[in-house]
């Protein structure tokens, strides 16, 4: 059956929206908007472009923004892809292009607000203040309650992630605060990216990684409709470029999504179960020879050996040095690597030769039976037959062989590395077989596969190079590449010596002292919030003493929505020992109600960014930045002079903020401080941000050899400042083709050093197997999936996903364009799926209100039934953008099932992420 997308003409639009006749004033900038546009219409208008960044999506797209000036007012309006971008190539999604309505949002935060004396958290009480008052609050709060700077945690959001890091790192150390819970990290980057960064090396695939969809001939989704259907730009278009030109789109999913429905095929595979199928293919590609030799030779650590200890435990050979070996082809001579090379095929004397995938057979090394990493994976994947697959899946066997003899024999072909990984103990394992899947093919760095950014590349490049010459890298959040950066945060915030009153972050404490008693515990808990509860309840300890958080900086962020589950974060903030909350943001979002003040930030319209950056996960290289394009219209305040003003508040350590920043970023801290003061004689607001600007565009200047005035006429006639295109930067920067990638020993990784590292500190589950493997999946309580009971007539298997016009857990819906859209296709899109074989036994019908029960935690909410055959008859889908709870934002709230309200607290062993789709439900008529 087809996806229909019912059409939207302007008259169905006002209809369904209300916006009709009055009721289009919410559609204005201010209430009389439409008026006063009628009445000036022969007024003479000034049209002006400026260019800027999208705030909707961590896809970062360039904007192009046309705003109007009418008798001294300027607005903004109309936005639309930046013609000049190579990364979304002048497209823009409906979230970006409806972006202008965050900044006039009538919702929006227009001044500080601080606690109505005598109210709770939770009740959304606040008065108006001025920024003076707020700051003096949180001073004297801080002050009288005696909160030590390991007391803070902060909670950064994903929307601003990649422009708040910057100063938001710089924050924590010059102030001494070891605790940040960084919402894409528990979800995506490390949940699920960090499978894929474990083979390729990078950090975050997110951020990193674009496949050329462009020039795919095949194109196998798993897990994944975020990144077509979401949607991301930069994704997209070239996704539909490739179908265009003929490539071939299979989609394993559940439910027939906007990805699905624009595919070849549609594989309706149970949930969670995604891995089981990539293993069985996996095994095809690598017993049957469909996979490309040449490349696993030279560019992996395939051809390593590998001996099982006596423990039976996957150790690498090496030398006393630490240095791999190899077999020769065809020989049984042995031969040493270098330890850190992207290049095989020659060994530590400079001799040439083809390493080997298979030893001979009964092969041994001084008494010890010794089998390459290529042998010792196909043993793993024995058992697992197309035959093992299908019981699991649901996907017929021969399909499965299908598919494999189809990706195998295609080139080039692409397995998408897939987004929010936050489902299933066994996603990260998931993502690390596609990506192994993709390395098999050769198709990375190349026409048609995966692909690294220009940004990457350029890190990467400088990184080896000061490897190559023995000296430091400066600025490690600006330079470093992949899993070295990712080192560097760990051990940053892991270690309690990095602090002079000696605190590691609370999450590593909690779980080392879990460790300790024998208990469940994650090993790489990182900016993750596994132990933040027990922190604020006391059961953390720090030697003997409770290692309390008793106050809250959140930035951008909605834990409250987008962590599971919401009574678990409304608990934490609402808490007895917690003396003080403050949050940055623009909307007033469901965690709002939980905090004492509330500072308000400008929107992405109303900002000169404070620096400039590398054009996100662009194949070209380029810079861009942000451009106000009008004035900010409250009194909202930016992100950088915020940090730097509650650091004057909580430490004092200004200076130590503005050397933190340099060391990390590279921002010159002195010439910082001189604009910052020439900037305070005449700027009331942002002082602080346009002096980082003013260093940021000079530095880069001096690095192009050019002049900042140069940069800023291209960057405002063009918003975007080309270095150097993808074909020039593959040429002498493909990885791992022309230098090593950024992974342990600078191959990709089939046998993972870091799993390897994490068993040897006695981390034994099956999420840190050194190989692919089988990780079971326990939907039902005690029981794999494999061998679970049938399904109760009334009960489900949950999933849940993203719209394409609402970012996950955001505050954007309250959009008046976009939630027209939503109320035009509530059915769709607030309406629980099910499928119409298990809705008539149940005596649903569309639109019936239903009652939704967790069979593991009790936990329940209400929705309405959207009967469709596009979903398999196992599962109940809801997407997640829905279900507001705080009435501030009136275009939104109580709409749609919040699926934070039956998601149960509980996470896997190696980065505390979330299961959040590990159980079923029961439903029935409310």
């Amino acid at each position: 059956m087809a996806w229909s997308i019912p059409r939207l003409s302007r008259r169905a639009f006002l209809k369904t929206s209300g916006y009709g006749a009055a009721g289009l004033t919410l559609l204005s900038p201010v209430s009389n908007a439409v008026k006063n546009a009628m009445a000036d219409v022969d007024d003479e208008v000034i049209e002006e472009v400026s260019y800027s960044i999208c705030n909707f999506c961590s896809s970062v797209c360039n904007l192009k923004v046309t705003s109007h000036t009418r008798n001294g007012e300027k607005r903004v309006v109309k936005l639309d892809g930046n013609p000049y971008s190579t990364l979304n190539r002048g497209k823009i999604c409906a979230r970006g292009q409806s972006g202008l309505r965050q900044t006039y949002d009538t919702d929006r935060l227009k001044t500080p607000l601080i606690r109505v004396e005598g109210s709770k958290r939770g009740e959304y009480a606040f008065r108006a203040a001025s920024w003076e008052e707020a700051y003096e609050y949180i001073a004297k709060k801080s002050q009288t309650a005696e909160i030590k700077p390991w007391e803070w945690t902060m909670v950064g959001g994903w929307t601003s992630c990649v422009f708040y890091m910057s100063w938001a790192v710089p924050f924590a150390m010059a102030n001494e605060v070891p605790n940040i819970v960084a919402s894409p990290m528990q979800h995506c980057v490390t949940t699920g990216h960090m499978g894929t960064d474990l083979v390729t090396g990078n950090f975050n695939i997110h951020d990193e990684m674009l496949p050329d969809f462009d020039n795919a001939k095949y194109i196998l989704f798993v897990g994944n409709n975020a990144s077509i259907g979401g949607v991301s730009t930069c994704r997209m278009v070239r996704f539909a470029q490739g179908r265009k030109k003929g490539a071939k789109i299979v989609v394993l999913d559940p439910r027939r999504s906007e990805t699905g429905a624009k595919a070849d095929e549609w594989l309706q595979i149970k949930p969670g179960t995604d891995l089981a199928f990539l293993l069985a293919m996996m095994r095809i590609l690598m017993e049957e020879g469909l996979y490309d030799g040449v490349f696993l030779r030279k560019h992996t650590n395939m051809p390593f050996l590998a001996y099982r200890d006596d423990a039976g435990e996957l150790q690498l050979l090496t030398d006393v040095e630490g240095r791999p070996q190899v077999l020769v082809e065809g020989t049984n001579e042995v031969r040493t690597l270098a330890a850190f090379t992207n290049d095989n095929t020659v060994d530590i004397e400079g001799n040439a030769f083809t390493p080997a995938l298979l030893s001979p057979e009964a092969y041994s090394l001084d008494g010890r039976a010794v089998m390459t990493v290529f042998e010792a994976q196909l043993q793993e994947l024995a058992s697992y037959t197309p035959e093992w697959a299908a019981d699991i899946t649901g996907i017929p066997s021969q399909t499965i062989v299908r598919i494999a003899h189809e990706f195998g024999t295609t080139r080039p072909a692409i397995i998408d590395p897939g987004w929010h990984g936050a489902r299933y103990g066994s996603v990260m394992m998931l993502r690390r077989v596609q990506a192994m899947i993709q390395a098999l093919t050769g198709g990375l760095d190349r026409t048609g596969g995966w692909m690294n950014s220009a940004e990457v590349h350029h890190k990467a490049a400088h990184m080896y190079e000061a490897m190559e010459h023995g000296y430091e890298m400066g600025s490690p959040l600006a330079t470093l590449a992949g899993m070295a950066f990712a080192k560097m945060v760990i051990g940053a915030l892991s270690n309690g010596d990095n602090f002079s009153h000696g605190h590691p972050g609370w999450a590593w404490a909690w779980n080392a002292q879990e460790k300790a008693a024998g208990r469940f515990n994650v090993a790489l808990p990182v900016m993750t919030e596994s132990g933040l509860k027990e922190s604020v309840e006391g059961r953390v300890k720090h030697g003997d003493e409770p290692y309390l958080t008793r106050a809250f900086l959140i930035n951008a962020s909605n834990p409250v929505r987008h962590y599971y589950p919401d009574s678990r974060w409304k608990e934490t903030l609402s808490h007895e020992n917690v003396e003080l909350v403050v949050m940055i943001e623009v909307l007033p979002s469901d965690t709002a109600p939980y905090a004492d003040v509330i500072l308000p930030n400008t929107t992405y319209l109303e900002r000169d960014e404070p620096t400039i950056y590398g054009n996100g996960v662009n194949h070209d290289q380029a810079l861009t930045t942000r451009y106000a394009a009008i004035p900010p219209l409250y009194d909202t305040e930016e992100t950088a002079d915020i940090l730097l003003k509650m650091t004057e508040i909580i430490s004092g350590n200004t200076q130590v903020f503005h050397e933190w920043v340099e060391k990390l970023t590279g921002l010159k801290a002195e010439p910082i401080k001189a604009v910052l003061e020439r900037n305070r004689q005449t700027m009331k607001k942002g002082a602080y941000q346009l002096a980082c600007r003013e260093v940021a565009f000079a530095q880069t200047a001096e690095r192009l050899g050019v002049t900042p005035e140069h940069i800023d006429e291209v960057l405002r006639a063009k918003g975007v400042y080309h270095e150097q295109d993808r074909e020039h930067i593959l040429d002498k920067h493909a990885m791992p083709w022309r230098m090593p990638v950024p992974t342990e020993c600078g191959r990709v990784e089939f046998f993972s050093s870091l799993m390897r590292q994490l068993r040897n500190d006695g981390h034994l589950e099956p999420n840190f197997s050194v190989l692919a493997t089988w990780i079971p999946v326990k939907l039902r309580s005690g029981s794999p999936q494999e061998v679970a009971a049938p399904l109760a007539k009334d009960e489900f298997y949950f999933t849940y996903g993203k719209t394409p016009t609402v970012s996950h857990a955001s505050t954007n819906n309250n959009n008046p364009v976009l939630a027209a859209i939503n109320e035009f296709k509530s059915d769709v899109y607030k309406g629980v799926w099910i499928h119409p074989e298990r809705a008539e036994k149940l005596g649903i019908a569309m639109g019936d209100a239903i009652q939704i029960t967790n069979t593991q935690s009790g936990q329940h909410a209400g929705g309405h039934a959207y009967v469709t055959r596009l979903i398999h008859p196992d599962v109940l889908f809801i997407y997640s953008s829905f279900g507001v709870e705080n009435k501030a934002l009136s275009r939104t709230h109580g709409d749609g099932t919040a699926t934070s309200k039956l998601i149960p607290y509980q996470v896997e062993p190696v980065v505390a992420g979330f299961r959040s789709q590990e159980f079923t439900v029961r439903v029935a008529r409310a």
